[in-house]
């Protein structure tokens, strides 16, 4: 029997170990959401490789080769499909004059007489709120260009990411239950807590991502609804246009519906622009982040719809994008944590005697 370690070789292990960790960290830092993505992937897709393997016992790698390629293959393709759409229509609206119709719309709709009378009780002018309008819109052009330029050097590191990506993704639904038996017996808990803690993870990460998904399917359909009820020209453009506006944090659905409906009250349709205004921030947003997200990701996370809710607002705006899933994730492994404490850790209580004695 190997003799117990003395208190230097501890000391000695536990700063190895330390510099060890904090160098493998720096290491991945840089690639950190590929792998993130990749595990993810690997997680949700665990139970679908399972009945795979079943009818393909002596074929892991090409299972866990063709999901990966699958996925990511239908995840690509539809983010270049949106981005096609998104490009065409916007070189389009500026090109065959309807941008610079619009303009000149509001600009009559603003020197008419009901509107100039409406400034002019606020000490304004249509010469004023023109002069003002092209300040925001000069700041906007600037924040886009800003954005524009982000989103191209994502594109040229797009390659990257995707195969760091698949290449995660591969490996991880290759050895993933080699690697889980590994955590089993390395962390010092009983297995059941830590099998415990890995479906609360799995379960967080399905959750998320049908959150996700079917939060940007609903909010594409309701507001090419909207667009159709309202008369916007090609609804189902501008409702798909929608629906990847969706995945960005903050801003999301306002990208595309606020500037219609400003453009509508602008073209005269005041009535129009109000109710589509009125339309997207009930229908499209609030039911949306605060009814049926939280209800779709409850139920797997067993969170309360108050946690769920939350953890997402609050995972953007520690995380950025990346926090509509990190978010949800470590606050269910928290209550997931909290659970095991109060089932296996929580020291039992003594019975106290009354306070009063008689």
């Amino acid at each position: 029997m190997q003799p117990a370690p003395s208190r230097t070789q501890k000391g000695t292990f536990a700063f190895l170990f330390a510099a060890a960790a904090f160098f493998f960290l720096w290491t991945i830092s840089p690639v950190w959401v590929p792998v993130f993505l990749g595990l993810l992937m690997a997680v949700v897709a665990t139970p679908l490789q399972t009945r795979l393997e079943r009818r393909l016992p002596r074929h892991p790698r090409i299972v866990a080769a063709a999901i990966t390629a699958v996925t990511l293959t239908f995840g690509a393709g539809l983010v270049v499909l949106v981005g096609f759409v998104v490009l065409r229509e916007l070189v389009r609206f500026f090109a065959d004059g309807t941008a610079q119709s619009h303009v000149t719309s509001g600009v009559h709709w603003l020197h008419s007489r009901r509107v100039s009378g409406l400034l002019a009780r606020f000490g304004e002018t249509p010469d004023q709120l023109i002069e003002a309008m092209k300040g925001y819109f000069s700041n906007l052009s600037t924040h886009l260009s800003a954005i524009l330029s982000s989103l191209l050097a994502v594109t040229s590191n797009g390659l990257l990411t995707l195969l760091l990506t698949a290449v995660t993704s591969y490996y991880l639904l290759l050895e993933g239950r080699n690697l889980l038996r590994f955590l089993v017996r390395l962390l010092p808990l009983p297995a059941g807590e830590t099998r415990a803690l890995s479906r609360e993870f799995r379960e967080a990460c399905v959750a998320i991502l049908l959150g996700i998904g079917v939060i940007g399917l609903y909010q594409a359909v309701t507001a090419g609804i909207g667009f159709w009820i309202f008369g916007v020209s090609k609804p189902l453009v501008w409702g798909a246009m929608t629906g990847a506006t969706s995945l960005i944090p903050a801003v999301g659905t306002g990208l595309t519906c606020i500037p219609i409906g400003v453009s509508l009250i602008a073209g005269g349709h005041v009535a129009k622009g109000i109710a589509l205004l009125v339309y997207w921030a009930v229908v499209v947003v609030f039911v949306a982040d605060y009814v049926l997200r939280p209800r779709i990701m409850e139920g797997r996370m067993r969170m309360h719809s108050l946690l769920v809710l939350i953890s997402l607002f609050g995972g953007i705006e520690a995380f950025g994008p990346l926090g509509l899933a990190l978010g949800p994730l470590f606050c269910a492994l928290f209550v997931a944590l909290l659970r095991i404490y109060e089932r296996d850790y929580r020291p039992p209580r003594v019975a106290q005697g009354p306070l009063v004695p008689s």
